[in-house]
């Protein structure tokens, strides 16, 4: 898959996982609220709800990150780098020495 759609399915999953938590507990606490004559329920919820969200997000970011260094590290190793990690000075620009003349 390519690189831009599998960005694309990234951000998607960041917004629905951080979405759908808070809309459904905020939906239930409206919900309990309109039931119990209260006006509690719907805000504690909401907050409920965009911790998990915040929660399940991070998590994704976390794996994201993972999965970005291991296709980097692998790039790497494949272009014959060792360590396969990039520090700053493996950037592909030109050097200070290419542009002299």
């Amino acid at each position: 898959m390519s690189k831009v759609f599998r960005k694309i399915a990234f951000l998607t999953q960041f917004g629905l996982t951080m979405l759908i938590p808070t809309c459904l507990l905020f939906f239930i606490g409206y919900l309990l609220d309109k039931k119990f004559g209260t006006s509690c329920f719907a805000v504690i919820l909401f907050f409920v709800g965009a911790l998990g969200g915040a929660s399940g997000v991070w998590q994704l970011v976390k794996k994201e990150l993972k999965n970005d260094s291991k296709d980097v590290r692998n790039r790497d190793l494949a272009a014959g780098k060792k360590g396969g990690n990039v520090s700053a000075g493996d950037s592909e620009g030109p050097d200070e020495t290419d542009l002299e003349g």
